[in-house]
């Protein structure tokens, strides 16, 4: 069975994999001058707004949608860290408890992590 900080640090590192990942949308609207390739009508004047925006107007676009990607994953781990630290929250992956704050929290961790640093206990 796996240590309890081993897997948390496994959650953390598994979100950050996902905002890495740059997001659908986002790519869609940079590669393709499409906001969705539903012939939805709300999405075809969607379309037509993005296809009117200049290369840098998109990108800005792009950038936006994936900033607003990446709060709401901290908003979400800001939110489960409250709900542990006040209401007894707990995660649990395979039976094993995760940690509480065994580094700083849930949302500085992924910061942390996402930016490219070590976990502190595997710096040299």
């Amino acid at each position: 069975m796996e240590s309890a900080l081993k897997l948390y640090k496994k959650f953390i590192d598994d979100l950050v994999e996902i905002q890495q990942q740059s997001d659908i949308t986002a790519n869609r609207i940079r590669e393709k001058n499409l906001w969705s390739t539903s012939a939805d009508s709300e999405l075809v004047k969607q379309n037509k707004i993005i296809k009117s925006l200049n290369d840098d107007d998109r990108e800005i676009v792009a950038e936006m949608l994936q900033e607003a990607r990446d709060s709401g994953i901290h908003d979400v781990l800001v939110y489960f860290q409250e709900e542990m630290d006040l209401n007894d929250l707990r995660i649990t992956i395979n039976g094993v408890e995760l940690p509480v704050s065994h580094f700083w929290d849930l949302f500085h961790d992924w910061q942390y992590r996402r930016s490219g640093e070590s976990w502190p206990d595997e710096k040299s």
